[in-house]
């Protein structure tokens, strides 16, 4: 039976639908986001926004409420960039006339909930509710203060021992299904997506009946339960091998799997614009307190697949250079948009023959 909440209003509201571009990797309407806490997890939330709303200023994105102050407080000032989200704070939702489909983002080990805002947000202007939790364990602010001996106060590495993204996975759906009165969701086929560690956690959370879709990217494991999957994946990822998300994809019962030809492990996020490498070489490297082990495992991790760097992995896609991140990102943009209207809305199928770098 399809669930529904509808939108309260105090006044009638124009009903504006959707009017997207038959280019999947286009945008489409305005998008709004907000910061959302239920039971302790906190989530962001991008939806389609009301065609006024992108009168005002979009909002940049604040990646420094990530770092925690013990880290400040040991290493000094820390300055990250802040590009422009072309998201709206709290902006006012757009009434299409019919409940919106959903879909929830897990983020990756050192990294948090607005990681991949650029495919998030996407996936809202083209007329999704995308709902992304912090996952307490593996966040980028649990694993900085362990770069050091002896770790920092607030050191957490229990991401590596346990998932903690299913329970908030859990919290997250659940919000979405007691009605949150400023939202008219579709909950009959909830999609669910993830990158890295979140890859994982989107073939874990899979065997969960409510979900309709699964696209683990750069990671995940064998999805047993017959529900759609498409595996996605960077053939110059040195961090997680193609070789086992292929795995992972012939072991599994209705999966796909596409290759992003010279894609290292970052590219399905906007963490290579926060500059970890620059970072580490300023507040970092000079340092006699750090765990020599860890700092180098992690700096690999902030930096496979970012143009400052080589490429590790030996293959004749990983001669030189990464694959341009402007391309990656808008195969990306199409291939989740085409995948989940298909498997969401009923809409078309998956084909990536107008992109060359995916085989």
């Amino acid at each position: 039976m399809l669930m529904t909440m509808m939108m309260a209003c105090s006044e009638p509201v124009t009903t504006e639908p959707l009017d997207l571009p038959a280019d999947q990797a286009e945008a489409g309407v305005p998008v709004g986001v907000r910061t959302v806490v239920s039971e302790d997890v906190t989530f962001e939330v991008w939806y389609p926004a009301a065609e006024a709303e992108a009168t005002a200023d979009s909002e940049g994105a604040d990646f420094l409420q990530f770092i925690p102050q013990v880290f400040i407080d040991t290493v000094g000032e820390v300055s990250l960039p802040s590009g422009d989200t072309g998201t709206y704070r709290d902006a006012v939702v757009r009434d299409t006339g019919e409940p919106l489909p959903v879909v929830l983002f897990s983020h990756g080990f050192g990294g948090f909930r607005l990681q991949s805002h650029a495919l998030t947000s996407h996936l809202a202007s083209r007329g999704y509710v995308v709902i992304a939790p912090d996952h307490p364990g593996r966040m980028m602010g649990d694993v900085l203060p362990c770069l050091f001996s002896p770790p920092l106060e607030g050191c957490d590495l229990t991401g590596f021992f346990e998932d903690p993204a299913l329970e908030d996975l859990d919290v997250a759906l659940s919000w979405a299904e007691s009605g949150p009165d400023w939202l008219s969701l579709d909950l009959d086929t909830v999609g669910l997506t993830g990158h890295s560690a979140g890859g994982n956690s989107t073939t874990a959370f899979g065997a969960d009946p409510r979900i309709g879709a699964l696209l683990p990217m750069a990671g995940g494991g064998t999805v047993k339960r017959d529900v759609p999957t498409l595996f996605i994946d960077g053939t110059c990822d040195g961090i997680v091998t193609p070789d086992s998300t292929q795995a992972s994809a012939d072991a599994s019962a209705a999966a796909d799997i596409a290759h992003l030809a010279g894609a290292g492990h970052l590219a399905f996020t906007d963490l290579c614009s926060l500059d970890m490498i620059g970072l580490a070489e300023e507040l970092l490297a000079d340092r006699d307190d750090l765990n020599p082990a860890f700092y180098d495992q992690l700096l690999a991790l902030a930096s496979d697949g970012c143009p400052e760097v080589a490429p590790t992995v030996d293959s004749p896609d990983c001669a030189e250079d990464y694959l341009d991140a402007e391309i990656a990102e808008e195969i990306l943009r199409y291939g989740m948009t085409a995948f989940f209207d298909q498997h969401l809305r009923g809409e078309g199928t998956v084909s990536f023959e107008a992109y060359p770098s995916v085989y």
